[in-house]
């Protein structure tokens, strides 16, 4: 089941942070590796791209940072750079922008509000990963608190 097929091809891009650790105490690369493949077998007409900051390797179990760095080599799981303007947020916007110059459709798995990228809901049913891409809605980003002066 694709999305929207009239916007053009739809990526979707996963959170590794947030997939590697849905439900979990501690993120896991090989969960994120079989929601992956979940979700490519259940809409096999879209195009993924799983992006992570790379902190997100100090938080994996130690077996698993070895094949988290293949996983960047091999292009499996792509890094914000370091130095990024406005950081890991102002790189997947860069990544939204160039992809829908493209024409295609972007829809998001993450745990956050991205401003103007619809978010797929992450699930999970009879022993694997689900993603809702045709429920994917806009999430309004709040605005961060306005810091007022204390009055003395």
């Amino acid at each position: 089941m694709d999305t929207d097929p009239g916007d053009g091809p739809t990526l979707v891009l996963l959170d590794a942070d947030t997939v590697a650790g849905w439900r979990l105490a501690k993120p896991s690369l090989s969960q994120l590796r079989r929601a992956t493949a979940d979700l490519v077998a259940q809409h096999p007409g879209v195009k993924v791209a799983v992006v992570a900051d790379p902190s997100i390797k100090w938080a994996l179990a130690d077996e698993e940072q070895a094949a988290f760095e293949e996983a960047i080599v091999d292009r499996s799981v792509v890094c914000a750079p370091a130095g990024t303007s406005d950081g890991t947020d102002g790189w997947v916007a860069a990544i939204v922008d160039r992809a829908r110059r493209n024409g295609e459709r972007v829809v998001i798995v993450t745990d956050r509000a991205v401003t103007g990228v619809p978010v797929a809901r992450l699930g999970h049913a009879d022993g694997g990963f689900s993603f809702d891409l045709a429920g994917a809605r806009e999430i309004e980003a709040h605005a961060a608190p306005q810091w007022r002066r204390r009055r003395r």
